[in-house]
């Protein structure tokens, strides 16, 4: 089972608090991408800069990043910098070779030796840059200000 952040971009009419609730709501959907939950921990330090609203709580207050197990929306106000961000990582994992490696989590070894690991992650390079690119395409329709980008965390 892979784990994977899901975002969808939603047109404002629809009430966030009910899209997971009623399915029909699901049918609004502008688009979507999944982003598998190593990549996202690999730039989750970035991600804690993009302004967020917590839809979860009373009030919807607003914060910053991501709701990592949770729900996360984007408005507006995070589009410049959504897209500053993933455009930066595209950037980036342009220069990667067609399938590339990152270093994950560090993982002792057994019985809690302390020769332990990195664990290694391997990515599609086109596969992150056509994920990268549609989150820059959905923020770019944010700036609009008629939608949200809806994050459900792992």
């Amino acid at each position: 089972m892979s784990l994977n952040h899901e975002f969808y971009l939603l047109p404002k009419k629809i009430d966030v608090k009910d899209f997971w609730t009623y399915i029909e709501c699901r049918n609004n959907v502008i688009d979507s991408v999944a982003i598998h939950d190593d990549l996202v921990l690999y730039i989750m330090d970035s991600l804690e800069w993009i302004p967020s609203i917590n839809p979860a709580l009373r009030g919807n207050p607003s914060g910053r990043g991501i709701n990592y197990y949770g729900l996360t929306l984007f408005d507006k106000q995070s589009s410049k910098t959504l897209i500053s961000i993933f455009s930066s990582w595209r950037s980036l994992i342009k220069n990667a070779p067609d399938e590339f490696e990152l270093t994950g989590a560090f993982f002792y070894g057994e019985n809690g030796n302390q020769e332990g690991e990195y664990e290694k992650l391997v990515f599609s390079r086109d596969e992150v840059i056509t994920q990268f690119e549609k989150i820059i395409s959905m923020s770019e329709n944010l700036a609009a200000g008629e939608c949200y980008l809806y994050h459900s965390g792992i």
